[in-house]
């Protein structure tokens, strides 16, 4: 019984009304500062034709594709442009597609830089 006492004591000792303020939760008012808008921020995602490796080891076969300069080598295209088989030397080339992502700046990638010439290289058994 004396602790049902304390708990209603201590309730009705607690004030949770209007007339308490706290002065951590006051609101500053609104300043008068207006603040210019910025500038939309423009990102252009540029599309890069590169060849996508397929084939097996040392069978190389490669896809020609339309693809965000972000992504990997082997990543998701946005367009299938053609193939490449070097093995073979054989090609498949979409003209009318090429023109046209080339037309909206795609550019090839650069090609590769030639192998070291001499002896620097593995030694093959």
């Amino acid at each position: 019984m004396a602790f049902a006492m304390s708990a209603t004591a201590s309730a009705s000792s607690l004030s949770f009304g209007r007339n308490v303020v706290d002065q951590r939760l006051k609101v500053a008012a609104p300043s008068a500062r207006v603040v210019a808008p910025r500038p939309a921020l423009q990102v252009e995602n540029m599309v890069k034709i590169r060849f996508t490796r397929l084939g097996r080891k040392r069978t190389p076969f490669y896809r020609i594709i339309a693809i965000d300069s972000r992504k990997r080598r082997d990543g998701a295209p946005l367009e299938y442009l053609g193939w490449y088989d070097p093995v073979r030397k054989q090609s498949n080339l979409d003209a009318p597609a090429i023109k046209a992502w080339l037309g909206e700046g795609g550019p090839p990638s650069p090609p590769p830089p030639p192998p070291p010439r001499g002896g620097g290289g593995p030694r093959r058994r």
